[in-house]
């Protein structure tokens, strides 16, 4: 598979996390299981997400893209442990933050790589940063909205350039 049939694959199994993740809220209000189902099928799919970035980013970043892929691999099974309620998050804290060091390593691993824009990498690190404050549920909620939309329009817009633009080729260090 070439490198842009490969982002553009990632892209769009990246969308349809989106799309989970958007039902799953949905449904909080209205049918807890189901919307723990969906969270755990969104965890599951967005593993595979990690897999493909990761294989998308080796060329330019062999090991870097590996540790990261596995971070983010952690980072869906806490999840999927979560909602089976395996583990409990502290009080307030919003399962999202899990996925922080993921999202900030990912950005690094876009700035290094040059494949995508710098400044998609770098927004990227921002939303990693965003989801860690919601660690700290006073914090999280004193920044709310705003913590969610830094996190949230960087993944956006990153499965939305894989869709449409995909990546350059690797650049040799």
């Amino acid at each position: 598979m070439t490198s842009r049939n490969l982002a553009r694959t990632t892209g769009l199994l990246y969308a349809l996390n989106i799309i989970i993740g958007i039902l799953a809220i949905v449904w909080t209000s209205r049918d807890k299981p189901t919307a723990d189902l969906l969270n755990l099928a969104g965890a599951a799919e967005y593993a595979i997400v990690v897999i493909l970035l990761g294989r998308l980013f080796e060329p330019a970043a062999r090991g870097l893209s590996w540790v990261v892929a596995g971070i983010g691999l952690i980072a869906c099974l806490v999840s999927a442990a979560m909602i089976l309620h395996l583990l409990a998050a502290p009080p307030g804290v919003n399962p999202v933050v899990v996925f922080g060091p993921y999202c900030i390593g990912l950005g690094a691993v876009m700035v290094r790589s040059g494949m995508m824009p710098r400044l998609l990498g770098l927004l990227l690190v921002a939303a990693g940063v965003s989801w860690l404050t919601f660690a700290f549920p006073a914090l999280a909620h004193r920044l709310a909205p705003w913590n969610t939309v830094v996190g949230a329009v960087p993944e956006l817009l990153l499965t939305l350039w894989l869709l449409v633009v995909g990546v350059k080729a690797a650049r040799q260090d």
